[in-house]
C-alpha cells in the first residue's frame, strides 16, 4: 500500500508537471501578512519592524496532505517626521511541499516599497511596491517506485528547478476618522513568467497571477466598541479564478491610550466550495489568529469536509529608544 501511495505521488507530480497549471500558494487568513498579498503593503504600519508566521495544514486526509509554512520580517529604515513619506523594506520565506515525495518549492524574497500621503492630514495614501523573489522546486525521488525492477527510466532531467521572478503592486487607503477605513489593492506575480518544466519544455511556465482586494470597516450602528469589516478577495491565474467574500465582526474589549485588546472574528466563503471561519486576537501590537476551512464541496466525500488549518502570529515593534509616532499611518492590518 505504501508503494501505491508512493507511485500515486509520483503520477500527480509527473501531471502538474505536463499540464503547467499549478496555482501558487494561498492562504485563507487575510490579515496575518499584508506583504504577501500585496508587495505595496511592505513595512506599511505605524511601527519600525514587524515579524510574522503562519503555518497551513491541508489535505491530511490524502497520503501527507500539504504542509505550508511562511515568516517575514518587515522594516521601516525611514519616514519623514510626520509620517506623510516612508520606505519599507522586507525579507519572507516560503515552503509549501505534499506528499511521500515532498513534492513543492521553497522560496526566498526580497520587497521594497514606498508610501505617501496625497493630504496634509494623512488621512488617505497611496503605496507602491514590488517583489524578487527565488523559487526552488523540488522532489525526493529516493522514496519513489518507478517499475517492479526499481529501474530508474522515467527520463525526467531535474529534480530540481530554480526560478526567479517580479512581482508589482499598488494600494489605496484613506481614513475619515478614527473608525472609518477603506483599502483597495491590485498585485501582479511572476510578471517575467519564468520556466516551470522538469522536461527542459519551454512550453510549461509559470503563469502571472492577479491579486485585487477591497474593505471598508465602519462602527456597527454608531457603537463605540463594535465595528464591521466587510472584504472582497479576488485571484486571477490562467484559467482559474478564486473569489473569497465575507467580512469581520470585531469587538474592542480594551481601547486606552496604552493598552488595546480586540477581538475578531471572520467569517467567508470561497467559490462556493469552502467555507472559513477566523477567529483573531489583538493585544496592543501583537496578533495571534487562525482560520478553519470546512469543505462543503463535492470533495467533501474525500476530505470528511476537512479542508485546511491555519494559525499565524504577528508583532510590530519599536527600538526602545524610540519615541512613538504622533502621526498614525492608517494601517489595515486589523
Amino acid at each position: 500500500m505504501k508503494h501505491g501511495k508512493r507511485k500515486i505521488m509520483l503520477a500527480l507530480v509527473l501531471i502538474l508537471s505536463f499540464q503547467g497549471r499549478t496555482q501558487d500558494i494561498h492562504f485563507s487568513s487575510t490579515g496575518f501578512n499584508p506583504m504577501f498579498f500585496n508587495p505595496a503593503m511592505t513595512a506599511f504600519m505605524n511601527n519600525t519592524f514587524r515579524v510574522s508566521t503562519i503555518y497551513r495544514n491541508q489535505w491530511q486526509t490524502i497520503s501527507e496532505g500539504y504542509n505550508t509554512f511562511f515568516a517575514a520580517f518587515e522594516l521601516q529604515p525611514w519616514s519623514n517626521v510626520d509620517a506623510s513619506r516612508a520606505v519599507g523594506l522586507g525579507l519572507c520565506f516560503t515552503s509549501d511541499v505534499a506528499g511521500s515525495l515532498s513534492f513543492g518549492e521553497r522560496d526566498i524574497a526580497i520587497a521594497g516599497s514606498y508610501f505617501f500621503s496625497l493630504d496634509r492630514n494623512n488621512k488617505t495614501y497611496i503605496s507602491v511596491g514590488g517583489e524578487a523573489m527565488r523559487k526552488n522546486w523540488s522532489m525526493n525521488l529516493l522514496n519513489a517506485e518507478f517499475n517492479p525492477e526499481g529501474i530508474y527510466n522515467d527520463e525526467i532531467k531535474y529534480e530540481n528547478l530554480n526560478t526567479y521572478d517580479l512581482s508589482l503592486g499598488v494600494s489605496f487607503q484613506h481614513v475619515a476618522d478614527d473608525e472609518h477605513l477603506l483599502y483597495a489593492g491590485v498585485s501582479c506575480f511572476h510578471i517575467n513568467q519564468p520556466s516551470l518544466s522538469y522536461f527542459d519544455n519551454d512550453d510549461i511556465y509559470l503563469h502571472r497571477r492577479l491579486f485585487a482586494n477591497l474593505s471598508y470597516m465602519f462602527p456597527f450602528k454608531n457603537s463605540e466598541t463594535i465595528s464591521l469589516n466587510p472584504q472582497v478577495f479576488y485571484q486571477h491565474q490562467h484559467k482559474f479564478n478564486e473569489i473569497l467574500i465575507g467580512g469581520e465582526f470585531l469587538l474592542k474589549i480594551n481601547d486606552m491610550i496604552f493598552t488595546r485588546e480586540i477581538f475578531s472574528l471572520g467569517l467567508y466563503l470561497r467559490n462556493a466550495d469552502a467555507l472559513v471561519v477566523s477567529p483573531k486576537f489583538r493585544y496592543n501590537n501583537f496578533i495571534a489568529g487562525m482560520s478553519y476551512d470546512v469543505n462543503i464541496s463535492k470533495l467533501n466525500k474525500v476530505s470528511a469536509t476537512y479542508g485546511a488549518f491555519e494559525i499565524w502570529l504577528s508583532y510590530a515593534f519599536d527600538p526602545y529608544y524610540q519615541r512613538q509616532k504622533t502621526t498614525k499611518i492608517p494601517c489595515p492590518i486589523f
